[in-house]
């Protein structure tokens, strides 16, 4: 058999080239299988950290077109090959989860369809039994962490396509996994999924497989979000609620897409009791209110530096202001949120789609503060290990 793989899989190449003891098995993988990598399919997109290549085209949604040179590469690859089967591997959002359930689908897999009907096609079939065999071993290291993407027709896209032109393609999309926000472990599950995908073509297991086994895995459900504050009290004048308040945070791309922050928005607010969060705090018994900004600015990043936290949250503030136009910085290591030289507008509301700066109280008494969607514990401060947002007039 051929196989084709896009994208960069050193730790593959690390498996085939050095010295271990699996030196049968490798000799049995390549005595059987022509393995052919991509190293990347759009450079210029992972160099700006996007999906779209610098002319802004969706790569992906170029197969019929080819107006890009990345698509003329790639579909020429894929007539000099003719492989039997291709890994098509993505990244997918952290939202989803392994369908109705609180766990992160970390790996979710498809065999794409070829026509609108979803008709089953030979190589749509071998995709399917293949994916059920890779489903089988993932179990054993993440169970009820894989899914199973939307087999919705895409007559722009490659997977799709190439199924259609004979090829069995396993669409593989790496999601989340709680306490891996940058997808380490889970690049070690790509790597165990794709070793065992080999050994069942090179030994032809796939064959035997059922097609239940993929029917079987759960759908992708969008009902991750990143923090779920659960069962606080709301006080509005004279109306009090209890509300789950949902968190999600945005990475921000700095230093040419090699480094990152977070930015928190409040993503819903009220009965979340059907979504999951990768952290969840129980606050029965806890009020809430929104964050206030110290109308008082610091004069320096110095002075702002020695300043006690704690007696800023104990006031309710979340945010300082900062009379410094030489300060540059997007966000700050500091536990407060930096405006320069901003007005104070205190929004009274919580609310979706503002800043997750919250401040949480119990007997009046300040508990818990939620700064940039990063929960900090008032006993505790010294824990803080997330960013805050420097934010400047427009």
């Amino acid at each position: 058999y051929q196989t084709a793989l896009p994208r960069d899989h050193k730790h593959i190449f690390n498996f085939f080239s050095s010295e271990n003891d699996f030196a049968d098995f490798k000799k049995f993988l390549l005595s059987n299988l022509s393995i052919y990598f991509i190293p990347m399919v759009n450079p210029d997109g992972a160099e700006k950290f996007q999906r779209r290549n610098i002319f802004e085209i969706d790569l992906n949604r170029d197969v019929q077109k080819q107006q890009t040179p990345e698509a003329i590469i790639l579909k020429n690859v894929f007539d000099s090959l003719k492989a039997d089967f291709g890994f098509n591997l993505h990244d997918q959002g952290r939202n989803y989860s392994a369908g109705h359930t609180s766990n992160p689908a970390s790996i979710s897999f498809l065999a794409p369809s070829t026509n609108y009907e979803r008709s089953m096609t030979q190589p749509r079939e071998n995709a399917m039994k293949l994916i059920g065999d890779m489903q089988n071993i993932l179990n054993e290291f993440i169970p009820g962490h894989v899914a199973k993407y939307s087999d919705e027709y895409e007559p722009r896209a490659f997977g799709d396509n190439f199924t259609k032109w004979g090829t069995s393609v396993v669409l593989i999309e790496s999601g989340g996994w709680r306490g891996d926000r940058e997808k380490q472990f889970i690049r070690k599950m790509n790597y165990i999924a794709i070793l065992s995908a080999f050994n069942s073509i090179a030994s032809g297991n796939f064959q035997k497989q059922d097609l239940s086994v993929y029917e079987s895995i759960p759908k992708n459900e969008e009902l991750m979000m990143d923090g779920i504050l659960r069962n606080l009290t709301v006080n509005q004048g004279d109306k009090s609620f209890i509300v789950d308040i949902g968190i999600n945070q945005e990475e921000t791309n700095i230093n040419g897409a090699k480094d990152f922050y977070l930015k928190g928005n409040i993503e819903d607010i009220g009965d979340l009791s059907v979504f999951s969060g990768y952290d969840e705090f129980d606050l029965t018994g806890y009020t809430v209110e929104t964050g206030k900004t110290k109308p008082e600015a610091f004069p320096s990043y110095n002075e702002l530096k020695i300043t006690d936290p704690l007696a800023l949250y104990n006031q309710g503030f979340t945010n300082v202001i900062l009379q410094d136009d030489k300060f540059e910085e997007e966000h700050s290591k500091l536990p407060i949120n930096i405006l320069i030289n901003q007005p104070v507008k205190n929004e009274t509301v919580i609310k979706p789609e503002e800043p997750a700066n919250l401040i949480i109280r119990k007997d009046n008494d300040v508990k818990y503060v939620v700064l940039n969607g990063f929960v900090i514990d008032i006993n505790n401060i010294d824990a803080w290990s997330g960013n805050s947002i420097v934010t400047r007039c427009k």
